[in-house]
């Protein structure tokens, strides 16, 4: 029966993938312009690429799947909810990234953002979604908790270029800024909050903030920025703590109080996200090949690190994966 069921669940997923991905990115992209007729500025080309593409990718793939659970499709003020978060987020890790704000700064822009003078375009943005955020949640105690927990992982990540950091801490770090920044969304979905639902989205969090240090093994030991997919020596141990986040949220899609036909639905359609990651840890097995441990990243050339997705040997290994990660019961 789980075949039949998979190429029905998967094949919807397919087709949203083919007729709703580029319209919603242009929706994205239509919206970041008025955002900048309104706050008279400009946003950099790469921050409106940013989030068009994101926010789209977010919105069919984890979003309207998480709405799924309770037989509805996702709102236009949901969506634009979304893509405020998507917004708010970029501009405030560039303020990070770019050091263009201190900590007082930055403190004060998360927790007293109606105290701020915004010194720029960016800023002013910033602080003017975040705000409405705040406005608009259903529950602003559970958003606060959440958001005050990104705030701290994201300032905890500086340890990542800090060679003394610990494995287990670069994977704690790991867990939590995306387990934590997923979380968020959940607070632009007017469905009904409860435990187990929020265990599922912390721990998707995790896996996809796993599954972008896999794919940015390159460009992340370029810049200095130590993971659990750059740091451990042997392919094995990357994949067993991959597999044991991809078992957390299988036991956790388990214990959902709704009905098996909706588990079986959720955990087809979101097994297209770990799958990607699984395609990383493929190529990584490669690379080692029949070698003790992996080659220094350093001295690895960037196209055997660079997945191509549009390759039909990765396509069709995407869709393999995704029948394996999608059972509930193995």
């Amino acid at each position: 029966m789980y075949p039949l069921y998979y190429i029905y669940f998967m094949s919807q997923l397919f087709w949203t993938a083919l007729t709703k991905l580029k319209p919603t990115q242009n929706w994205g992209v239509t919206y970041l312009k008025n955002l900048e007729i309104k706050y008279n500025g400009k946003f950099d080309e790469r921050v409106i690429k940013k989030v068009a593409k994101y926010q789209s990718i977010q919105l069919h793939f984890v979003a309207a799947t998480f709405a799924k659970l309770f037989s509805r499709n996702i709102s236009y003020h949901e969506k634009e909810l979304n893509i405020k978060y998507f917004t708010m987020t970029s501009l405030y890790d560039d303020l990070i990234d770019d050091s263009k704000a201190d900590e007082a700064l930055l403190n004060q822009i998360f927790y007293h953002p109606e105290k701020v003078n915004p010194a720029s375009f960016n800023e002013r943005v910033l602080v003017a979604l975040h705000m409405d955020l705040l406005n608009q949640v259903v529950d602003r105690a559970d958003y606060w908790y959440a958001m005050e927990n990104i705030h701290i992982a994201q300032k905890d990540s500086s340890l990542q270029f800090d060679n003394n950091t610990s494995v287990e801490k670069i994977i704690d770090i790991t867990k939590r800024k995306g387990g934590y920044s997923l979380l968020m969304c959940r607070h632009y979905l007017l469905d009904p909050k409860f435990k187990e639902l929020d265990e599922c989205w912390y721990t998707l969090g995790g896996l996809i903030q796993m599954t972008n240090d896999l794919y940015d093994t390159y460009k992340d030991t370029q810049e200095g920025i130590r993971t659990f997919a750059n740091q451990l020596q042997n392919i094995a141990e990357i994949e067993s703590i991959y597999q044991k986040q991809k078992d957390t949220l299988r036991l956790q899609i388990q214990q959902l109080p709704i009905s098996n036909t909706k588990k079986t639905e959720f955990s087809i359609l979101i097994s297209i996200i770990p799958s990607f990651g699984d395609i990383a840890i493929s190529q990584l097995k490669r690379i080692q090949g029949n070698s003790s441990s992996l080659p220094n990243f350093n001295q690895i050339k960037r196209k055997e690190l660079i997945i191509d997705m549009e390759k039909p040997y990765n396509i069709f290994s995407l869709f393999y994966f995704a029948f394996k990660n999608g059972k509930l019961w193995m």
